[in-house]
């Protein structure tokens, strides 16, 4: 695994061949032990990885502005990172390294919910993994509801079956959120292979596990 800065974000490549398709998957700042354990549950996957950190969670991965409570408030930098990922990771990623397969948007929680926003915003990507993706932020479903996925996709969504008996009444409805998502992709003409996959517990248990049971999905 290489770490390297690209345009003043810290990026962990691993590279397995050039032609092979190429994940790139938003993480937490200090992300390693997370990625080494879902590399251990992936290690026969033929795949590349172009991991991402994100220093600010709030900020870098909202697409756009949110205050869910008086804790908890997104400012929308998603923008800024959806445009680091199209103009500078992707582009130094393929010629520097000449990947030419396809393009799978990762990511869990709101990295989750990021990764969904840039697999319709962009239609760049042949799949998107979004595990346990915080659908209950406001105005996704609108959003979702008038864009249609990347000709020929895969979509893999999971969520933990004791999510949606969160605390906070707006993060409760995640349940509902994401199967209405599913429902908004099992109608689209565009997706060609889709799964809405529950998993054991709430939002915080073995999440290398779900990102690597979608990882594992995809390449099937």
């Amino acid at each position: 695994m290489m770490t390297i800065n690209i345009s003043g974000r810290k990026c962990h490549i691993i590279l397995n061949g050039a032609e092979l398709p190429a994940v790139y998957w938003g993480e937490m700042s200090d992300c390693s032990e997370t990625v080494r354990k879902v590399l251990a549950m992936c290690e026969n996957m033929k795949c590349n990885f172009i991991i991402f950190e994100n220093k600010d969670w709030n900020s870098d991965l909202s697409p756009w502005e949110f205050t869910l409570n008086k804790k908890n408030q997104f400012s929308g930098g998603g923008r800024r990172t959806l445009d680091w990922l199209m103009n500078e990771c992707i582009p130094y990623c393929e010629k520097e390294y000449g990947l030419s397969g396809k393009r799978i948007i990762c990511g869990y929680s709101l990295a989750g919910l990021f990764s969904l926003w840039t697999f319709y915003e962009t239609q760049a990507f042949s799949a998107v993994i979004c595990c346990s993706g915080s659908l209950w932020f406001g105005g996704w479903i609108s959003y979702a509801e008038s864009h249609t996925a990347p000709d020929n996709s895969y979509v893999y969504l999971s969520l933990g079956n004791k999510e949606e008996k969160a605390r906070d009444r707006i993060m409760a409805t995640v349940g509902d959120c994401t199967r209405r998502q599913y429902e908004l992709v099992c109608d689209d003409k565009n997706v060609s292979r889709h799964i809405l996959e529950w998993n054991e517990g709430g939002h915080f248990n073995e999440p290398e596990m779900r990102i690597a049971k979608g990882i594992k999905w995809t390449m099937e």
